[in-house]
């Protein structure tokens, strides 16, 4: 993966069974910082990896009181569709499923801001 990710993901929502993702907290990397997140769908960020742009894991060390980049994320072929995942040879905080789960997170418009 490149050095500086086009893109984080730092949180996640999941279905009501609590068995899939399906949306997913972007941030854009910028320089010197990453902006504000936007709620995208796993089609929305198939179509980000498929124009070859990457995307890392993005999770909150309370250690340390700042980001920490996690890990790639990838698209894979599961059930003849496209997905994304992270890869589970990397400490388990860093799995897209371990992202803070944005479900508490009372959303009044489309576009969140940290």
């Amino acid at each position: 993966m490149a050095l500086h990710p086009d893109y984080f993901i730092s949180g996640i929502w999941k279905s009501k069974d609590k068995n899939t993702i399906t949306h997913f907290f972007v941030h854009k990397n910028m320089e010197g910082g990453f902006k504000k997140g936007e709620i995208k769908t796993e089609k929305e960020i198939i179509k980000l990896l498929d124009s070859k742009l990457t995307i890392a894991t993005l999770t909150w060390s309370y250690e340390s009181g700042r980001w920490i980049d996690g890990v790639e994320v990838k698209l894979i072929e599961f059930n003849k569709e496209k997905t994304v995942r992270s890869f589970k040879d990397h400490k388990e905080s860093d799995h897209l499923f371990k992202l803070i789960n944005m479900a508490p997170v009372m959303v009044t418009q489309s576009k969140l801001f940290f």
